[in-house]
């Protein structure tokens, strides 16, 4: 069992979430209110999110079940109805025999719409999500260690790239076509460990300038990993509002990855203008999020 609350002081926002799961069973439930109502337009609270597994039946907020119509080694048909709109719904799922492809897909019967839709490859991944268009990634391995990825989004129009070597060096162009703006993202690892066969790096100094759209700046970030249990980061961001941060980060922490293990995160923002008004984060993996 899962439990985890986030607390944001700014906006005194309160997100709890819980997560249980069994051999044969698993529950999720969260909620989310606004203390200010300054997000979500000052409406109180999101609606709450429940989900009950038994087996092959799913259970969604009370009012939606998923129901197993066929199943087999590689491909499976879903049944589901929304009670609440009376939306009757198929599911079905195909993978192949190393699971190297899969294929997903949500279609309402009343009235007949697709919306939602999941394509992964050995190499890339198409999705489609009613509302929010096709998201589509890909990547190709080169040798000497480097990876070419690429990244894109329509109908919001974001596309990127990002090459990788095997020293570790890192760069990645963004275009964002509505907002007419590019982005440089570059990312350069200054030193490695040796960790058990592979290396990690200790220190990584990343850069990302924006030029034109109405975010203009550059951002900047210096990550640098102590030990295995501790690491500090500190950055600077100038473009809308100049800001800088520094964290650390105790024990297999987020940053240093192990979420799932015990770990603690202190985060301290600042706004360069105004120093009197910082606000701070407390992560704690095992449990609670301030």
């Amino acid at each position: 069992m899962v439990l985890s609350a986030v607390f944001d002081n700014r906006t005194n926002d309160v997100d709890c979430s819980m997560a249980a799961c069994g051999d044969l069973w698993r529950a999720e439930a969260s909620h989310s209110s606004s203390g200010s109502g300054s997000r979500g337009g000052g409406d109180g609270g999101a609606t709450p999110l429940f989900l009950v597994q038994l087996g092959p039946m799913l259970f969604l907020r009370d009012t939606t079940l998923l129901f197993p119509m066929h199943l087999s080694k590689r491909h499976l048909i879903w049944y589901g109805f929304e009670r609440k709109n009376g939306v009757h719904s198929v599911c079905p799922t195909y993978w192949t025999a190393r699971r190297r492809c899969f294929f997903m897909s949500l279609i309402c019967l009343n009235p007949f719409a697709c919306s939602f839709m999941d394509m992964q490859f050995p190499n890339g991944q198409l999705r489609y999500v009613a509302g929010d268009g096709f998201p589509a990634r890909g990547f190709l391995p080169l040798g000497g260690g480097s990876i070419v990825q690429a990244h894109g989004k329509f109908p919001r129009e974001k596309l990127s790239f990002s090459y990788k070597n095997g020293s570790g060096c890192s760069v990645a162009p963004t275009f964002q076509w509505p907002d007419r703006s590019l982005s440089l993202g570059l990312a350069q690892v200054l030193s490695w460990r040796q960790c058990g066969l592979m290396l990690q790096p200790t220190m990584q100094l990343s850069i990302c300038p924006t030029f034109g759209g109405s975010r203009p700046g550059v951002s900047t970030e210096l990550v640098h990993s102590v030990s295995e249990e501790a690491s500090v980061a500190c950055g600077y961001s100038r473009t809308a509002s100049p800001s800088a941060y520094v964290s650390m980060s105790l024990g297999r922490s987020k940053l240093n990855g192990g979420a799932t293990s015990s770990g603690l995160v202190l985060r301290v923002d600042a706004p360069l203008h105004g120093f009197v008004r910082p606000w701070f984060s407390i992560q704690m993996n095992n449990g609670l999020e301030f």
